[in-house]
């Protein structure tokens, strides 16, 4: 059994092709509030979402469900909230959807502006963690990867993570993992899409954050150093104060990972 070193998803940080645009649009449906503009970062479901601005045009999907997905946990009101805002802005979207996973009650999938896959959905499990968030969004929800080598992704998550695999489908094309906060992790056999913009540990850019308490801090490092894993501090031009921490990795598939532990945002 995997032993838990990531507790949950804490955030991740997406590519747009249109800051201003994507400022509009997550205020107005994921009800955000904006906290910074050098790039932009926002404040969704009591957690921070931010976004690079991309230097490759990305070709448009042509569905509302995608690689990867992004999500966020609502209630039924923040659901009805979001269907009517998408129809009224045209946006692309699916649902909502019954039953779309065992942890979900109804799920929404749809696009941002610039083609960024993500779901909202009411959760089945009433007690799971919400961040305490009282805005239209209540958490971050699962998330959803290609993992051109399942094989090779899911090692990755099971062992530098200590993620359980609940569930492999009988093609092997497509894995479920569950973190210690109760949140999924879906691998699912895809290439590598591209982001509009270099994807590497060493480069300030799009990531995803998973959340080290602080107890676990010195184990997590100490795993990666273990597994030999290349990890790092890009924020060299970031404010670090006395017992902030975090370290950047790549995983198998070409995401940026990072370790965020107590005091850092």
């Amino acid at each position: 059994m995997a032993i838990a070193i990531a507790e949950s998803l804490d955030h991740f940080v997406v590519p747009v092709d249109d800051i201003v645009v994507a400022e509009e649009f997550y205020v107005r449906v994921f009800g955000g509030v904006i906290t910074k503009r050098n790039g932009l970062n926002t404040r969704i479901g009591g957690k921070r979402m931010g976004v690079y601005l991309q230097s490759d045009e990305r070709p448009q999907p042509t569905r509302a469900r995608g690689l990867p997905t992004y999500s966020f946990t609502t209630t039924a009101q923040g659901l009805d909230a979001v269907t009517k805002d998408l129809s009224e802005l045209g946006a692309r979207f699916d649902g909502p959807v019954n039953n779309a996973y065992s942890f979900a009650n109804q799920s929404l999938f749809m696009t941002d502006p610039t083609g960024n896959h993500y779901a909202i959905y009411t959760p089945k499990n009433s007690s799971a963690p919400s961040n305490g968030a009282n805005g239209r969004m209540t958490g971050v929800g699962y998330i959803e990867l290609e993992a051109p080598s399942i094989n090779a992704s899911v090692d990755f998550y099971e062992k530098v993570l200590g993620f359980e695999v609940q569930s492999r489908t009988e093609d092997n094309r497509q894995a479920t993992l569950r973190m210690a906060s109760g949140q999924t992790l879906i691998l699912t056999e895809a290439p590598f899409s591209s982001k509009g913009l270099v994807m590497s540990r060493k480069v300030p850019g799009p990531h995803i954050a998973f959340y080290v308490p602080a107890t676990k801090w010195s184990a997590a490092l100490k795993r990666l150093d273990q597994l030999g894993i290349a990890n790092g501090d890009r924020g060299a031009a970031k404010e670090r104060h006395d017992g902030q921490g975090g370290t950047y990795m790549d995983d198998p598939a070409g995401y940026v990972i990072q370790f965020i532990t107590d005091g850092m945002e």
